[in-house]
């Protein structure tokens, strides 16, 4: 029987900016990545190859009774900035990510960088384990091996407790999250527990705990999907172009293979063919983004990271998927399965629901996953249409609304025109959030105006010594005891009866469109004359529908007491 090859979990690093991302990385491939970057802050994607023997040499205490046993040859590490290849590269099922760090420093805890990462972890179900970084920050700590546990115990107790003190924070923080933390070697059940592990890229402590926790969770829980496909499935992190090499693209390869010579159809609306002349493979635990001298390759095996120059480079697209095709009957297979997985996720035409666009199937797939609570009109691959924007001039507010996932966008200035408000860019939980604040802003102003709508209720007394004008119309000088009085209010007498209407309200000098309670302005009120149906001192009320009744006892915002009392007037029950 034929042994299956077993492909390296991909994992992807994520935290807050400045929590020691590539500085750990750093350590384990001993180069200087972080010091060359602008502000020591990751500015591209990059990719790094840790092979298993040296995974063996770092952790050899806790693997080496279990060494014949490793099947998965190391681990292929994604260090991004934006979240982009993370949200972009995507299979059925989930994210194209097997394993991912959450790096927190320790002494900063949760941050906001640090809440966008684990809400990508679990809007895409991504099983993670949480480096616990700058462990060699505190005070009076002392590195004496790399040995997390080991360390820990010669401490001094001073240390210990600022130690504990900081990590039993940061717990109680993740349980905000819903996340059930607990230090690495307290875990029981691995499924039920998310992984803490204390480390530092300083000084390497730590590392030989997180690889073996890596490991263990790759051979426990993975091992059933990291099977190697025949032919090469991946995404492209960057497209390229310098002096020497020209038009290039990086790529992750993760599943199969793919060697010089392939064809690779890259997943856009219309598929793009690009022949590869050259794979330009990084030397093992270099980082793809800084190596200047690559290794000429025939052919690499899944999970990779390389850098591929050939025919039609510059029509590809970052966080795009691409497939391996090795002959024109596997070119037709994969386009007949493209467009009839096309045909089966997109949306046609709906009554109601906003517009999402991507750029191809995966990114569609993926708005799809996160907009799955909101009505959806239409979901396409490609830029948006005129027929777009005239298919969204007619929806409820809530839905006027053109979703752009990593695709141009030339109607952006007739959809603003036309009142359609437009979400776009390249990292998809961004467009997400964004939404979600517009739905509550829109939500909030819908309130205000709805209760400004609503019918203000109001008891008022008139002033004596203020009557400015007996009739035509009465101008009198009143106080608000109760409530708010409004600009064309119909007022009413303690007998129920509508006695005249406010026409005008002046308050120092002012028009005014309202009055609240213990203000007191001049008030013209139509068909009456002061002296005859009302009289100075007199008490009068907003009058109210059976209607305006039904409505305001839903308010919480009505005075509940003046409503009984102008109800009892009215003989409302």
């Amino acid at each position: 029987m034929e042994r299956t090859e077993i492909r390296q979990p991909i994992v992807t690093v994520l935290g807050h900016v400045d929590h020691g991302k590539t500085t750990l990385l750093d350590y384990i491939r001993k180069t200087v990545v972080a010091k060359k970057e602008a502000g020591k802050i990751t500015q591209e994607i990059g990719s790094t190859n840790v092979p298993i023997n040296i995974i063996f040499d770092i952790s050899s205490e806790y693997l080496a009774p279990i060494k014949n046993q490793i099947k998965i040859p190391g681990l292929l590490f994604i260090d991004t900035p934006g979240h982009l290849a993370f949200t972009a590269m995507r299979e059925k099922g989930g994210a194209i990510a097997d394993l991912a760090v959450l790096v927190i420093d320790i002494n900063e805890g949760i941050k906001p960088q640090t809440r966008e990462s684990i809400e990508i972890l679990k809007k895409f179900k991504t099983p993670f384990v949480i480096a616990l970084t700058k462990v060699d920050r505190i005070h009076g700590w002392r590195t004496e091996t790399k040995d997390f546990i080991k360390n820990f115990d010669n401490q001094s107790d001073l240390a210990k407790q600022e130690f504990d003190k900081k990590f039993y924070t940061l717990i109680a923080e993740l349980s905000n999250y819903n996340i059930n933390a607990e230090l690495f070697s307290g875990i029981k059940d691995f499924t039920k527990e998310v992984a803490v592990v204390p480390c530092s890229g300083i000084t390497g402590e730590g590392l030989p705990n997180l690889f073996t926790v890596l490991i263990g969770l790759s051979q426990k829980f993975l091992i059933s999907r990291l099977n190697l496909s025949s032919l090469g499935k991946g995404v492209i992190l960057e497209v390229k172009k310098d002096e020497k090499l020209g038009n290039n693209i990086d790529i992750i390869l993760y599943d199969g293979t793919l060697k010089i010579g392939d064809e690779i159809l890259v997943e856009l609306e219309k598929p793009v063919s690009i022949k590869v002349r050259a794979l330009l493979e990084p030397n093992s635990l270099q980082d793809i983004r800084v190596e200047k001298k690559f290794v000429n390759v025939n052919e690499i095996r899944a999970a990779s990271g390389v850098k591929i120059i050939g025919r039609g480079v510059e029509e590809a697209i970052a966080g795009v998927n691409f497939f391996v095709f090795r002959s024109a009957e596997e070119k037709r297979k994969i386009e007949t399965e493209l467009k009839k997985e096309q045909t089966k996720t997109e949306i046609e035409e709906q009554k109601e629901g906003i517009i999402l666009r991507a750029s191809n199937l995966g990114g569609l797939e993926a708005l799809l996953n996160l907009f799955k609570e909101t009505k959806i009109k239409k979901a396409k691959i490609g830029a948006p249409t005129k027929e777009d924007i005239v298919a969204l001039e007619d929806v409820s507010p809530e839905n006027k609304v053109l979703i752009c996932f990593n695709v141009e966008n030339p109607l952006r200035d007739l959809a603003n025109i036309k009142g359609i408000k437009v979400i776009e860019g390249k990292v998809i939980y961004k467009l997400f959030e964004e939404f979600e604040d517009w739905i509550k802003k829109l939500k909030e102003k819908e309130e205000e105006e709805r209760k400004e709508k609503m019918k203000k209720i109001a008891k008022i007394k008139l002033l004596r010594g203020l009557v400015f004008r007996q009739s035509n119309p009465a101008i009198v000088g009143v106080e608000v005891l109760a409530g708010v009085l409004e600009e064309g209010t119909k007022l009413i007498n303690k007998e129920g009866k509508v006695i005249g209407r406010v026409e005008q309200i002046q308050k120092e000098g002012k028009v005014s469109k309202k009055l609240e309670k213990e203000e007191q302005a001049a008030v013209s009120i139509s068909k009456v004359t002061i002296g005859r149906q009302i009289k100075e001192e007199e008490t009068l009320y907003t009058f109210i529908s059976r209607e305006d009744n039904r409505e305001l006892k839903k308010s919480e915002e009505t005075d509940k007491e003046l409503l009984e009392e102008i109800k009892e007037i009215l003989g409302y029950f």
